[in-house]
């Protein structure tokens, strides 16, 4: 995480009486924080090169230079001892952390800058998995919401910097119910109702935080009593004719003008039914397939690998068409197997492994976006609209299951669920078409009933109504 580091400076900003503020620069992973001392002084008695150990920041041309520097001086100590504690504990932490310890004895005390340092420390805790840095990403994405948020309905113009931005949030101890309802409202006017639950789930997650640090009061907590509504999208399914349609309708050919695409568009095909034959396997697991999961032992051919979202490891054992579709992509351009640390299917980078922790889980997020856009245009020119996409592949091999009679348990392995309520939901949203089709199959079959008894169609009425 690297060391943080302490500098002397003045605010560039001059007071009324044209003196400048001292303040203590806090600087961490690159990112500045600044402590306001209640000292003021006129810039040319400050002596920007000021070292602790000769405290010679305010030169003795001022009046009071040494009054001022030892001032400055125990400032300087306190701040290396907040350091040093934060260090000692091995936890993850800010630059604003370490200012907030300073002036107010503890964490943040407004909720933006909270969730800065709640960000922080769920990326620090991620360390190389991907799959925590796509938790904390989501996170991220509420800040970019909450900001969002804040500059309309406070006017803040785009000029001001989001450091600033967020000192302006809510502070805690005054953050009540109605400005939770106020969020909402705005909420459901700007986004989807999924993405409405999922952003104030994950505010209320941060609330709990905020309240076990001591800064919320669970008896007064600002979110009892606000419903968040989960609702689910519903999701089509391709039938089995759907899915050779898939397979083999010749693809119309259109011009491409500009620059080559980064992965060859005709890898969605291949990429979509793979998912398709390997259990309905998600497209961030498809992407990251390398040569050495795939493995053969004696006539069986199989995909073993760990998935990325819940770390369950699949076992997939593949037909005909399966190994047939994964040939090309076990060999080179030129035909010579492949390395087992290569990827089947080309959307990874070729230096993914040697990239950072963030890079690679961006790379990633680029990657399987170009994907599912792939899949999706793919879909519009077999005429399928935007009906297909990565994710309808994983619930049509669901429902095919569903269908086929397999148990529930076993649907959940095979799905790698690590709750049988999450298949048990997959289960739910099957098409209305099938509810509806009850309906109609207990009309006929009461039709047919009627004919039977009587040779005619009749509706008898009840002789007591």
């Amino acid at each position: 995480m690297g060391r943080t580091t302490l500098a002397v400076t003045l605010k560039p900003e001059a007071g009324r009486d044209g003196q400048h503020v001292v303040r203590i620069r806090i600087t961490r992973n690159r990112e500045p924080r600044f402590w306001a001392l209640s000292l003021s002084i006129d810039p040319k008695h400050f002596n920007p090169e000021g070292k602790p150990d000769r405290c010679n920041w305010v030169r003795k041309s001022h009046v009071e230079s040494k009054a001022y520097n030892d001032r400055i001086l125990s400032a300087y100590r306190r701040a290396e001892a907040v350091i040093a504690d934060y260090d000692e504990k091995g936890q993850p932490y800010t630059a604003l952390q370490v200012r907030d310890t300073l002036t107010t004895g503890g964490p943040p005390e407004r909720l933006l800058p909270f969730l800065v340092a709640h960000i922080a420390k769920r990326k620090a805790d991620a360390g190389d998995d991907l799959s925590k840095l796509t938790t904390a990403e989501t996170y991220a994405d509420l800040l970019t919401v909450l900001r969002g948020y804040l500059r309309e309905s406070l006017s803040v113009p785009a000029r001001v910097p989001d450091t600033a931005l967020d000192e302006l949030s809510w502070a805690f101890s005054t953050l009540t119910k109605k400005h939770i309802l106020d969020l909402r409202v705005w909420l459901q006017q700007h986004y989807a109702d999924s993405s409405v639950s999922s952003f104030l789930s994950k505010l209320r997650h941060l609330l709990y935080q905020a309240a076990d640090a001591g800064l919320v009061s669970y008896e007064h907590f600002p979110m009892r009593g606000v419903r968040i509504t989960v609702t689910r999208k519903q999701v089509q399914r391709l039938r089995v004719e759907e899915i050779d349609r898939l397979a083999t309708a010749p693809i119309e050919k259109k011009h491409r003008g500009g620059h080559p695409s980064v992965t060859d568009p005709t890898h969605a095909r291949p990429l979509a039914l793979a998912m398709f034959l390997c259990h309905g396997a998600r497209v961030q697991d498809a992407i990251t397939w390398r040569v050495s999961n795939y493995v053969v032992e004696g006539r069986e051919h199989r995909l073993r690998y760990q998935t990325g979202k819940n770390k369950k490891w699949l076992s997939v054992l593949l037909d005909e068409e399966g190994i047939e579709l994964f040939a090309p992509y076990r060999l080179r351009a030129d035909g010579s197997p492949k390395a087992t640390d290569d990827y089947l299917f080309p959307y990874l980078p070729v230096n993914f492994d040697k990239l950072p922790a963030e890079e690679r889980f961006r790379e990633l997020r680029k990657c399987k976006n170009r994907a599912k856009a792939q899949i999706t245009r793919l879909g519009e020119r077999l005429g399928f609209g935007n009906r297909i996409t990565a994710h309808l592949m994983r619930h049509s091999f669901a429902d095919m299951m569903r269908r086929e009679g397999v148990p529930i348990e076993v649907r959940q392995s095979v799905l790698g669920h690590s709750d049988i309520r999450t298949t048990r939901d997959y289960d739910d949203q099957f098409d209305q078409a099938e509810s509806d089709s009850v309906t109609t199959l207990l009309y006929q079959r009461r039709k047919r009933s009627d004919q039977d008894n009587n040779g005619t169609t009749n509706v008898k009425a009840d002789p007591e109504t």
